[in-house]
């Protein structure tokens, strides 16, 4: 009598890869696994912006010098809007919804590019430490997260870090964005035509034609910031002939 096996139970967010362990998340391609990896990371800098968010109203709560100066207060906003702004309010539902479900609701076995998915998500990392490091690096920026010309290239504090920051930041939209819309085309299931696939997918793959047509403009348009600081091409600096209105026609696309 031959004996029966009973099969075991796997976990959905089991790696079959060779790292284990934290290698096995922050190098896993699985989209589940991606999706969780944003999830978390908008957790952990949820809570760093809140923490600024306090400071800077705990400032606020009586006029004049509370338990900061003027640039400290500046500078708090600044990155406080650039974390809520480019690490939360962007990325945060194709990247942690989209990540997770959209493979699931369209009867793929994962995105049509997993390294390129993980790779977004590194950029993501590497562009919040970036902006991070501006608090450490050069003073403190003092520009808010909107860096508007000619302010953000005439103050005397570094904020390239910032600004770089962001920018990089600005490839993992693009990367999920061009993920999305390749899996929607190429990987739906046998059956499932347009206008058969849920709402959700749907929202995602309008979402991620903005992040593709949206964003590069608006990476661009910071990196022209920082040419304007560092090389003075004026192109957003009136004494140069520049105009500091494009740069908000540019930033607001």
């Amino acid at each position: 009598m031959s004996e029966t096996t009973t099969p075991k139970h796997v976990s959905f967010l089991e790696y079959k890869g060779k790292y284990r362990g934290i290698l096995g998340w922050i190098l896993s391609t699985d989209h589940k696994r991606v999706g969780l990896l944003y999830l978390y990371t908008m957790l952990a800098f949820f809570s760093v912006a809140a923490i600024l968010g306090l400071l800077m109203k705990i400032q606020l709560i009586a006029p004049g010098y509370t338990i900061m100066g003027p640039q400290s207060y500046n500078a708090m906003f600044t990155v406080h809007g650039i974390i809520m702004i480019f690490v939360i309010v962007i990325p945060g539902l194709p990247a942690v919804f989209g990540n997770f479900f959209l493979p699931l609701m369209i009867g793929a076995k994962d995105v049509a590019f997993p390294k390129l998915n993980l790779a977004s998500w590194w950029f993501y990392v590497i562009g919040i430490l970036v902006v991070l490091s501006s608090q450490f690096v050069g003073g403190w920026p003092d520009t808010g997260w909107t860096f508007y010309a000619p302010y953000s290239f005439r103050t005397p504090v570094n904020i390239l870090p910032a600004l770089f920051g962001a920018f990089i930041m600005g490839f993992a939209s693009i990367l999920t964005g061009i993920n999305f819309i390749v899996t929607i085309h190429r990987m739906r299931a046998p059956g499932m035509t347009w206008l058969r696939m849920p709402l959700f997918p749907w929202t995602l793959y309008a979402t991620a034609w903005i992040q593709v047509l949206a964003t590069p403009v608006i990476g661009i348009t910071l990196l022209l910031t920082v040419m304007e600081r560092v090389l003075g091409i004026g192109i957003f600096d009136p004494t140069l002939g520049g105009d500091p209105i494009l740069y908000q026609h540019l930033f607001w696309i």
